[in-house]
């Protein structure tokens, strides 16, 4: 296991493409945003059962719900230290679990054997009574940020990207929601007023967004 972390994760979605105003808001904050990490690319694998248990309960506003997902950065098609996340969400506040796969590592992914094994792997470790299978897959562009006081981290995403991956005759689909960025605030849960106090200058309409949510919206096979 690499870690396991509760924290509140609060995001807005952002019409436009233009992420330099999401920063800007950063910076100008009562917190003080500096960048903490060089800008990844940022891919993952998502994963769910035959009966989509997991897209279900995000769309039908579960309090508490799962996502599985496989987590790289760079190369976008081969995967390069990749870590099995599991999240746990109850309303904002999240737990996740990460744990390194190692036997996966340096395996490309868009192959339907490659798949196959990978979808293996990861039922091996998840250990529930369904079998999950990959489902989509997530690429953006991330920019991080941390609070002045050390205590607020921000990402901010752009040039998102997926692919459709439990039919194998869409992996050469690509779909691009450029169009849109997503702002991330994450937080320890005793920190929720504070950081509400501190953002409301940040007008952004809080959304239930999710980047493996709308990308399964764009596909209206998924549900067939």
């Amino acid at each position: 296991m690499v870690n396991k972390i509760n924290r509140f994760e609060r995001k807005w979605i952002y019409r436009s493409n233009n992420h330099l105003i999401l920063i800007n808001s950063l910076i100008r904050s009562n917190l003080f945003f500096n960048k903490q990490y060089p800008d990844r690319r940022v891919n993952s694998i998502y994963f769910d059962d035959d009966n989509y248990s997991s897209i279900k309960e995000n769309l039908d506003g579960v309090s508490d719900k799962k996502k599985i997902r496989i987590r790289w950065y760079g190369i976008q098609s081969k995967l390069v230290k990749p870590v099995l996340e599991i999240k746990s969400k109850r309303g904002f506040e999240t737990k996740k679990e990460a744990f390194n796969i190692s036997e996966l590592n340096g395996l490309e992914y868009v192959d339907h054997k490659n798949l196959e094994l990978i979808k293996d792997v990861v039922n091996s470790k998840n250990k529930t009574k369904n079998i999950i299978s990959p489902i989509l897959t997530t690429n953006y562009d991330r920019q991080y940020f941390i609070s002045n006081n050390g205590s607020v981290r921000a990402t901010v995403d752009f040039n998102l990207k997926s692919t459709y991956l439990k039919n194998f005759s869409q992996l050469s689909i690509i779909k691009n929601f450029s169009s849109s960025c997503i702002l991330e605030i994450k937080y320890p849960t005793n920190l929720d007023k504070y950081v509400r106090r501190n953002l409301k200058e940040i007008t952004l309409r809080l959304s239930k967004n999710s980047k493996f949510i709308n990308s399964a919206f764009e596909t209206p096979s998924y549900f067939s």
